[in-house]
């Protein structure tokens, strides 16, 4: 994920300079080719808001996973302190 991440922002980066270097000739400006490149920039946002999504339920049972295993930790620790000051 986070490389995809990257990889959209490393396109995005790139895109927005070719389109300021050649933002003087409107001859590059095709519509059908910016409608393209829109519907691109659709699909990119779609699947790198998928993957962020994915990544975050992921995270979110992990995180549920550290709770439980800290819990019985803590357990141990509250029997073993009780046992040692009877």
């Amino acid at each position: 994920m986070i490389q995809s991440l990257e990889e959209y922002i490393v396109d995005m980066e790139n895109r927005s300079a070719i389109q300021n270097a050649s933002s003087g000739s409107n001859v590059n400006d095709d519509l059908w080719t910016q409608l393209q490149q829109k519907e691109n920039d659709l699909v990119l946002a779609a699947e790198l808001g998928k993957a962020l999504l994915d990544k975050n339920e992921e995270l979110k049972k992990q995180q549920e996973i550290l709770i439980e295993e800290y819990q019985k930790k803590l357990e141990v620790i509250i029997i073993d302190e009780v046992k040692y000051t009877q």
